[in-house]
C-alpha cells in the first residue's frame, strides 16, 4: 500500500512492515529485520485486512493503493538499513537487558499481556486476559510484581482489561472491553462505568464506502464491516491521569480514527475533547502529566501535546526510516511515558524496536534501548522507573516485559 500524510508523498516500503509479517512463526534477528512469510496467501489476506482498517480510519491526506513488494527486496531492505543504523553512532543504546519478567505460562494465549505501568510503590501493575481466549477472559485481572519480577498479588476485575492507569495518591485506573473501573492503592473496585462510546451507534456510510474501496459492497461485506466496528468501539487503547483529569481513548464511531475523552475521577461528566487521530492496528497511546495531554500520534509520526480542553501546544516528530532521532516504520512510536527527569521516552515497534528519548520539546537525547526481538505493528507498551534508571517494555505475543538498564547493572527478574 501506498499513503501520502499532511500531503507528503512516501515510499511503498514504509507501509510494508504493516502488512507483510505471518500472523505466527518464529522472529527474526533484528539485525536482519523480522523474517516475511512467503504465503502468498497470507501475503494477500494481511494486505486486505491492513487496507480496510487504513482506508477507513486516516482520514483527509491519505490515499492507499494496493502494491506488492517480494520478500526478497523488501529483507534487502531490512538489512541495508541495519547496516546503516550499525554505521551511526546515534543508534549506540545508552541500556542493555538485565532481566525478563514472564508474566504468563507455555500455555496462556499469546496476546494476553495488553499493557502495564508502575504502581506508587514500585510494583508493576500487569493487564491480564486475551480479548480471543475464552479462558483468559474469565481469568481477567490485574496481575502484580515486585521489582525482583516476581508475582505477588492478582486482582480480579469484571472485564478484560486493556489499558491501566495510576494517580498520584495510588488510585488505578483500568479500560478496556467497554469498561472502565477506578480502584484503590490495593485492587479493590471503587466504581465502574462503561465507556464513553460503549453505548453509541455506529455510523456505516455505504456511498463512501464503495467510493474508498472501487467496488459494490453486497449486504455480507456491510455486515462484517458493520460486526467489525461494534466490536471495535468497545476498545480502550490509550488511559492516562492528571490532576482531577481522567484521559480515555475510544475509537471514533464512523472509520477507524480515534478520539480522546476527559472524564472526572468518579468515572463521571465525558466531554470529547480530541478527535480524529490517525492509529494504526488498533494502537493510540496516551500519557499525562501536569495537566499536560501527550499523544503518540503513530499514524503521522508524531508525538504531540495538548491541555485538558483539547487544544494543541506542540508537537515533534518526522518518518525516517535510517536516523535515530526519527520514527521509523509505518506508524510510530506507539508508545510513551514520561520520566521524572522531564523527558519524554518513545517506543517503537519497528523494526527496529527501540526505545528512545527525547525533550519536551522534541530535541533527540539518545536511543536507550534496542531490544533483540522482532514483532509486527503492535503495542509495545514501556514503563521508565522514578529514577529513571530502569527501562521496561512489553515483547508482545511472548506475555513477557523486558527489564533494561545501564550497561554493568546486575541481573535481575
Amino acid at each position: 500500500m501506498k499513503a501520502t500524510s499532511d500531503q507528503t508523498p512516501r515510499p511503498v516500503s514504509d507501509y510494508y512492515p504493516c502488512i507483510a509479517r505471518a500472523p505466527s512463526g518464529a522472529p527474526g534477528s533484528t539485525e536482519a529485520g523480522p523474517r516475511v512469510s512467503g504465503n502468498r496467501l497470507w501475503r494477500r489476506w494481511l494486505t486486505w485486512a491492513c487496507g480496510l482498517v487504513l482506508l477507513a480510519g486516516w482520514g483527509v491526506g491519505c490515499r492507499w493503493t494496493p502494491f506488492e513488494l517480494s520478500d526478497a527486496a523488501y529483507e534487502e531492505q531490512l538489512r541495508a538499513e541495519a547496516r546503516a543504523r550499525a554505521a551511526d553512532p546515534k543508534w549506540k543504546p545508552s541500556t542493555e537487558q538485565v532481566g525478563i519478567i514472564q508474566v504468563g505460562d507455555k500455555g496462556s494465549p499469546r496476546d494476553a499481556v495488553r499493557s502495564f505501568c508502575l504502581h506508587t510503590n514500585g510494583h508493576l501493575l500487569v493487564c491480564w486476559g486475551g480479548r480471543g481466549s475464552a479462558t483468559s477472559k474469565a481469568d481477567a485481572s490485574i496481575r502484580v510484581f515486585n521489582a525482583e519480577g516476581k508475582q505477588v498479588e492478582s486482582w480480579a476485575l469484571p472485564s478484560t482489561p486493556e489499558a491501566i492507569c495510576v494517580a498520584a495518591d495510588g488510585t488505578v485506573f483500568v479500560g478496556g472491553a467497554g469498561r472502565l473501573h477506578k480502584l484503590d492503592a490495593q485492587g479493590k473496585i471503587l466504581a465502574s462505568a462503561q465507556t464513553p462510546v460503549a453505548n453509541q451507534a455506529v455510523a456505516l456510510d455505504k456511498a463512501a464506502l464503495e467510493k474508498r474501496f472501487g467496488r459494490t459492497l453486497s449486504p455480507e461485506d456491510l455486515a462484517r464491516y458493520r460486526d467489525s466496528l461494534v466490536q471495535r468501539k468497545l476498545d480502550v487503547p490509550g488511559l492516562a491521569v492528571s490532576g482531577s483529569d481522567l484521559f480515555v481513548v475510544c475509537p471514533s464511531m464512523a472509520g477507524y480514527g480515534y478520539s480522546v475523552w476527559r472524564m472526572d475521577l468518579d468515572l463521571k461528566n465525558p466531554v470529547e475533547v480530541i478527535k480524529g487521530l490517525a492509529g494504526c492496528c488498533g494502537q493510540m497511546d496516551i500519557q499525562a502529566k501536569d495537566g499536560k495531554l501527550w499523544v503518540a500520534h503513530n499514524g503521522r509520526h508524531r508525538v504531540e501535546s495538548y491541555d485538558r480542553q483539547g487544544k494543541l501546544l506542540g508537537s515533534f516528530g518526522r518518518h525516517d526510516r535510517k536516523a535515530a532521532d526519527a520514527f521509523g516504520g509505518c506508524c510510530e512510536p506507539k508508545n510513551l511515558r514520561l520520566g521524572s527527569d522531564g523527558n519524554v521516552y518513545a517506543a517503537e515497534s519497528g523494526p527496529p524496536v527501540t526505545i528512545k528519548r527525547f525533550s519536551p520539546e522534541g530535541k533527540f537525547r539518545g536511543v536507550v534501548a534496542l531490544p533483540q526481538f522482532s514483532t509486527g505493528c503492535v503495542r509495545v507498551t514501556i514503563e521508565v522507573s522514578a529514577d529513571c534508571q530502569r527501562f521496561y517494555i512489553l515483547e508482545p505475543g511472548a506475555n513477557a516485559i523486558r527489564v533494561f538498564a545501564a550497561k554493568g547493572t546486575p541481573q535481575s527478574g
